[in-house]
């Protein structure tokens, strides 16, 4: 009886291995599948490394991302390890923090900090070995990919005029976007840590394995004092100080980022009261991230919901 669940065991370790080892490799393809991959890569992580223990789950992580950097080299593909790495520990990162069962606000933000820390941490090393400075790579990291974003822009059939006032002015969006890279890291990090956190718990629940209760998420929404962040920093982006307004733009990003999921919930909230069926639900969730004009249409709606109180939670409160 021992034996038969030992090779259980066995083989449910090596069926990790495998679908690891896939999620891997199409995460580390430069394509449209290979970004999705990526956004989900950290969910077999923590469902094998919660399902074996920190041991096993460990050993499925390290062997699957061995046979990835092997596949990935044979289709001529150069496998960014480290940032494949990254994505695979915010598993464990995850695993940690749900077994103490906190809050969805203190679940994700200590998950995204771990993962900041521990991705600052590879990046001092990475720049020790390159004998380079941590912020001059950030920095050719981010001229590299305006260069490339012009590039593909101009693949697209862009207006030429167009294509040469962007190289003119490639310069001074690198360093708008150095500026505001600790928002965009900020905000990245969260999205990429809800998203696993919510889909973890629809894996969970699936094949009946224990996740926090995190409550009626349609009935989430930030303090109402938060709102004067966002108001102070708009002012701080009026005087003519470039250190002043780079402050103020960075916390600017960040509330209205948070904001966006008081929108979702209360868009949330009323595909609920109203019994919308979940294909219905995934479109609009869809079309919120894909469309731009949508997801500000959802950011003002959670700003608005500060004094409008869409769900009737300050009534109830009371």
């Amino acid at each position: 009886m021992k034996g038969s669940e030992t090779g259980t065991v066995h083989r449910s370790v090596i069926a990790g291995v495998a679908i690891s080892s896939v999620m891997f490799t199409v995460a580390g393809t430069p394509s449209i599948l290979g970004s999705v991959a990526s956004l989900a890569l950290p969910v077999p992580q923590l469902f094998y490394y919660s399902k074996f223990g920190r041991f096993r789950g460990m050993i499925v992580f390290v062997v699957s991302l061995g046979i990835a950097s092997l596949a990935l080299r044979f289709l001529n593909y150069h496998p960014v390890v480290l940032h494949l790495f990254l994505l695979g520990s915010l598993g464990f990162i995850l695993s940690e923090v749900l077994r103490k069962n906190y809050s969805i606000e203190v679940t994700i933000l200590r998950s995204a900090v771990g993962l900041i820390v521990l991705g600052s941490l590879v990046l001092v090393y990475y720049s020790a070995v390159r004998w380079e400075n941590p912020l001059t790579m950030i920095m050719s990291y981010i001229s590299t990919t305006v260069a490339e974003n012009i590039d593909a822009y101009a693949q697209l059939g862009g207006a030429s005029d167009q294509i040469e006032l962007l190289k003119r002015h490639s310069e001074q969006i690198t360093r708008i976007f150095f500026g505001i890279f600790p928002s965009i890291l900020t905000v990245g990090t969260l999205f990429l840590v809800w998203f696993n956190v919510m889909a973890g718990r629809a894996l969970f629940v699936k094949h009946g394995m224990w996740y926090p209760d995190f409550g009626d998420l349609s009935r989430w929404k930030l303090r109402d004092r938060y709102v004067w962040l966002v108001i102070i920093s708009g002012l701080l982006l009026i005087p003519p100080f470039t250190g002043v307004k780079i402050i103020g733009l960075n916390v600017l990003i960040i509330m209205l980022f948070l904001y966006l999921f008081q929108g979702l919930s209360v868009i949330h909230f009323y595909f609920d009261a109203k019994r919308v069926p979940t294909v219905i639900r995934l479109i609009g969730y869809f079309l919120i991230f894909a469309q731009q004009f949508v997801m500000l249409l959802v950011v003002g709606l959670g700003l608005i919901d500060v004094w409008a109180d869409f769900r009737k939670l300050q009534r109830a409160k009371q």
